[in-house]
């Protein structure tokens, strides 16, 4: 745990930070949040993180006042107080404190709350053997407004998420109730490679629907796309079923702190060979470049 907390723009010792009892984070889950990796001090895709964030707070009527400079000034503080420079950062803005509201405004003042930890990577083994992944009992909605948003209502996530891990899985895998498409992991985006040698993933939005998101827009799955891309991979955007997941000869998963994760195994169903696959390894080697 770092020593410092940045609150309102402000560095804190993380036991003097206070958040407003009635704040409508805490109350109501009304927030959106950032999860970011800092390599030697600099924060990895920085502006594709507060665009994404700043773009759910529109289309949410959140109202995020925080400026991509305000935010990259602090985390500059915020490393350099709590003396790191690679680092997990967590960024975090919610409603605000209700009772605080201006009667002449409609919003109040956004709580925004910077956290920094050092970075501690997955096991070795994730990457070298793979992981397995389960089948959620639970269903994406993409009739509900949070919906490819970094929502701070993440509960359901994580009851999912430490379901399956207690079970050995390191990942539960989402689908939509009714025609159960492919939808995402807890934590991440899913690609697989189809038996044509495709690399397929779940759309940002459902066919037909735009207005329905169907997954987050991840910042490392659209790295990987257009990693994908500039190496002549055909890459497809598609809706999927499970017995794509379970045809797939490659699976992997994605986010911004794990990077290219392997999927080696569905519940006890092998994919592949049970060893990660030579595409999914091709552009762990392209990303780590960079």
């Amino acid at each position: 745990m770092s020593d410092y907390v940045s609150l309102n723009g402000q560095i804190v010792p993380y036991e003097h930070a206070r958040i407003a009892p009635f704040d409508s984070g805490f109350l109501h889950g009304i927030g959106l949040f950032e999860t970011m990796r800092a390599k030697a001090g600099r924060v990895e895709l920085l502006d594709k993180h507060l665009a994404r964030l700043q773009a759910s707070s529109l289309e949410l009527q959140l109202s995020v006042e925080p400026s991509a400079e305000a935010i990259s000034a602090s985390i500059s503080e915020l490393l350099e107080a709590n003396n790191l420079s690679d680092a997990r950062i967590r960024l975090t803005v919610s409603h605000g404190d209700m009772t605080a509201a201006d009667p002449d405004q409609t919003d109040p003042p956004h709580t925004v709350l910077l956290s920094a930890a050092q970075f501690t990577a997955y096991p070795p083994q994730f990457y070298e053997q793979g992981i397995t992944v389960e089948i959620s009992n639970f269903y994406q909605n993409p009739d509900s407004p949070l919906c490819g948003h970094k929502s701070i209502s993440y509960m359901d996530r994580m009851f999912v998420l430490r379901s399956a891990q207690k079970t050995g899985a390191a990942e539960a895998i989402w689908f939509t109730a009714g025609e159960k498409w492919l939808a995402e992991g807890c934590i991440s985006n899913v690609f697989l490679v189809n038996k044509v040698g495709e690399l397929c993933t779940p759309p940002l939005r459902m066919p037909g629907k735009p207005h329905l998101r169907l997954v987050l827009p991840g910042i490392m799955r659209q790295l990987v796309i257009d990693t994908a891309r500039q190496r002549q991979l055909k890459v497809e955007e598609k809706m999927l079923r499970v017995e794509d997941l379970l045809l797939a000869s490659e699976i992997f998963i994605t986010n911004s702190i794990m990077g290219i994760t392997p999927v080696v195994r569905v519940e006890r169903h092998p994919v592949g060979n049970e060893k990660p696959g030579s595409v999914t390894q091709m552009l762990r080697t392209a990303m780590a470049q960079v």
